[in-house]
């Protein structure tokens, strides 16, 4: 009986040994992970998913061991891992030049701007197709543009002058002037502040704080300039309950702390987060 092809692969040639089934050569999954160096519980996670990856049933079993046809493992792992027309979120990064946080600030909010979801993910990466995602993004874009007249270019990290936030917003620098000492609904706090010799407090703000409050000011949450309907900072504000609940749960835990575990969990920066648990603390209830 003629032997079976091997898989192409550098490392199984026709002198690797391996055991065979139904005449056709084999591989546990142990031999698998060997070979291919993958983990065991990655390799369990893709056959547990099978249904949806199409990773190849078991041909059977050997000393109680599941086993898979060597060739018919290797061509679909082949396949699997054929990422050469897809673009990864680092790939996205060098071709259009938006920041890392920006392209991740955009999938956590797919649910509302219905960013695309990848064509394939390999491990924690994701994959998604360009044209696809280009065609989304210029539609994107284009909705936000009409929507709130805002520059949407560079990082969302990046921490920028009240008068680059004017900008940003599409206003006039003097339009916003009082905004800092008589802030409007959803205005963020500064990610900095500092006072010069001669007495002048200057800030910076995070780029993707002052996206997020065009995108609440759009939605009708802001107030027209010269009112004073907000009682206290960030009343009306969703984060100003996150901060409140976070507090109950963690009486204990400083303010710093809590700050940066808010931070993580929903976004934004630690000092942003600061003003806002300061706030809460201040204003326990509505």
């Amino acid at each position: 009986m003629t032997r079976e092809a091997l898989p192409r692969d550098p490392q199984i040639t026709k002198d690797t040994p391996m055991a065979a089934l139904d005449g056709r050569p084999v591989l546990t999954r142990k031999e698998l992970a060997d070979t291919y160096e993958l983990s065991i519980t990655h390799l369990e996670r893709l056959y547990r998913e099978r249904e949806v990856n199409g990773h190849p049933e078991a041909a059977g079993t050997i000393n109680r061991a599941l086993v898979w046809y060597a060739a018919d493992w290797h061509q679909w792992y082949k396949r699997h891992t054929d990422v050469a027309a897809l673009e990864s979120r680092a790939d996205l990064h060098d071709r259009t030049g938006l920041g890392l946080s920006t392209l991740q600030l955009l999938w956590r909010d797919r649910k509302s701007n219905r960013h695309p979801e990848p064509e394939k993910t390999i491990g924690n990466t994701m994959y998604w197709n360009p044209k696809t995602w280009d065609t989304w993004y210029e539609g994107y874009k284009a909705n936000q543009q009409w929507r709130t007249n805002v520059d949407l270019s560079g990082n969302a990290e990046d921490l920028i002058s009240l008068s680059e936030a004017a900008r940003v917003l599409g206003m006039q620098p003097t339009s916003i002037t009082q905004y800092p000492v008589r802030p409007p609904k959803h205005w963020p706090a500064p990610a900095e502040e500092a006072t010069t010799e001669k007495g002048f407090v200057k800030r910076k703000y995070r780029r993707g704080d002052i996206w997020t409050y065009a995108e609440r000011r759009e939605r009708g949450g802001g107030r027209p300039t010269g009112t004073t309907d907000r009682r206290y900072p960030y009343d009306g504000d969703p984060r100003l309950d996150q901060a409140r609940t976070a507090i109950k749960a963690n009486p204990k835990t400083p303010a710093a702390q809590l700050a940066g575990q808010l931070a993580h969990e929903h976004g934004g920066t630690a000092g942003t987060w600061s003003h806002i648990v300061a706030s809460a603390r201040q204003h326990p209830e509505d």
